[in-house]
């Protein structure tokens, strides 16, 4: 069976980590997210992928190349600027059409194993004409909703939250089994949902594939923080590389993944589980609390503390800053005294501006989103979920009580 990957949207939720990369290049753990499903498909056998392209593909044509360095044989198709799933999915029909069915996976999601194997072994085993794999949700958001009968086969998708006749709670997991002869009502419908409820109408048994454990969908900046969280959980053991630096008074607490030429200086602290990436230095008396990856090549300078946070890749942390529940750019840089606050007041969710709209993130604590390039000045203070676009040059002192908005960005 030959999978197709969705890969080409723009992400504009997850701005400003999308301004220079397409959301399934978002590195977590030395790993851009799409490379965990690439990985996890080659594990099950299924190495005929297609990757469906469009914004910012390039980088992923070049990291995967034609999937030789991962075992796997890897075919790009460009959605080029149509925007949405159904165009995605046209665009991959010439590389399918002589299949009798394909697996369907939405690249910019973070499930613990198993997800794509559950999809697979439901179709099987109820002999449906397509399946579904769904997650239960306490809020359901923007997702679209799916009802399910008392057989696991399903009666409708893509039901709006709005609509208040629906109770269900199953939202679409972004993996599917889709028949080949689905095209002509895509193209029909306008709407991979539509055409799966028209195809229920006309006969078609759609069976549901629950999945009860951990999956992350990366479609806000916080969703970072909690895939990389999920990631990190799911450690079994340590690993650190031969040729590690660790001073003779590290202390090193549960599970830690360290990759080569790594330095680690005296009276440091790291409370796992994280991840560090190879060619990193960290300074004396430095504290890395649990859940963080740091990217390769970075820096973290005396007495700094990092928690619960994602660095990408060279991206500077100097003496005394605290950083914490935050996504920081590639090649940024924090200088000494930057503080990110992580609360707002008392126990109120901390909301977050998306697209010009005041939205709750759902998370009491909840740092900075920091694009790529920028260059954060000593002493600065960054309120509760505040962004700063790539590139950005923060003076100085500088409190940072809204979204940043920089009059010189320049780029390094």
């Amino acid at each position: 069976m030959k999978t197709v990957i969705l890969a080409g949207g723009k992400g504009l939720d997850l701005y400003p980590l999308t301004e220079t990369r397409p959301k399934p290049m978002i590195t977590l753990l030395g790993k851009p997210i799409l490379q965990y499903l690439i990985e996890e498909l080659r594990d099950m056998g299924l190495t005929d992928i297609i990757i469906v392209i469009g914004y910012k593909g390039e980088q992923i044509k070049e990291y995967f190349q034609k999937g030789t360095a991962f075992n796997v044989n890897i075919q790009y198709a460009d959605q080029g600027e149509k925007e949405g799933i159904e165009s995605a999915l046209l665009a991959a029909e010439e590389f399918v059409k002589n299949e009798s069915e394909f697996l369907l996976l939405f690249g910019d999601i973070v499930p613990e194993k198993g997800l794509m194997q559950r999809a697979l072994n439901a179709f099987e085993n109820t002999q449906a004409d397509m399946t579904m794999t769904l997650t239960l949700r306490g809020d359901t958001g923007d997702f679209g909703i799916v009802e399910i009968d008392s057989m696991g086969m399903v009666k409708k998708a893509g039901i709006k939250k709005l609509d208040q006749t629906s109770e269900s709670k199953y939202v679409d997991a972004g993996c599917f089994i889709i028949r080949t002869d689905l095209f002509d009502e895509i193209r029909a419908q306008k709407s991979l949902s539509l055409a799966i409820n028209a195809r229920i109408e006309k006969g078609d048994k759609v069976s549901a594939a629950i999945w009860e454990k951990e999956w992350v969908d990366i479609g806000k900046p916080w969703n970072i923080i909690e895939a990389n969280r999920l990631l990190l959980s799911n450690l079994k053991e340590s690993r650190i590389a031969k040729n590690v630096s660790i001073a003779s008074n590290v202390e090193l607490k549960n599970v830690v993944i360290i990759e080569k030429n790594v330095e680690i200086s005296s009276g440091t602290v790291l409370n796992g589980p994280l991840y560090i990436g190879a060619n990193t230095y960290i300074g004396n008396n430095v504290l890395i609390r649990d859940h963080c990856s740091i990217g390769k090549g970075s820096l973290i300078g005396f007495g700094s503390e990092i928690k619960n946070s994602v660095l990408f890749n060279e991206t500077k942390v100097y003496r005394l800053c605290y950083v914490g529940d935050s996504v920081l750019g590639q090649k940024t840089c924090i200088s000494s005294g930057v503080m990110t606050v992580i609360t707002e007041t008392g126990m109120k969710e901390v909301s977050m501006n998306i697209n010009g709209k005041k939205v709750s993130t759902g998370r009491l604590k909840l740092g900075a989103i920091i694009g790529d390039n920028c260059d954060i000045g000593v002493n600065t203070l960054i309120f509760a979920g505040r962004k700063i676009p790539t590139n950005s040059i923060v003076a100085p002192g500088t409190t940072i009580k809204e979204d940043y908005k920089s009059e010189n960005k320049e780029s390094k």
